[in-house]
């Protein structure tokens, strides 16, 4: 594979990874629904815009949002 075709397929690789999260945005705003997520080390809680849900910055999110079943 050349350096060309390397960059074109990371380049590609990239694309598709943009278009996957928009369409995850899309579809918690869709279904009112909050993203929590790990990035670098931490939680995240994104609340996409035009979502009917409030933040809430009380405990962990991933126990609010019942992530962990017992």
């Amino acid at each position: 594979m050349t350096d060309y075709e390397v960059r074109e397929m990371q380049r590609l690789i990239d694309a598709g990874i943009q278009l996957a999260h928009k369409r995850l945005l899309a579809r918690a705003r869709f279904d009112q629904q909050v993203l929590v997520f790990a990035q670098d080390g931490k939680v995240i809680e994104k609340i996409p815009e035009g979502a009917a849900v409030l933040p809430s910055r009380e405990g962990d999110p991933l126990i609010r949002h019942r992530v962990f079943k017992d």
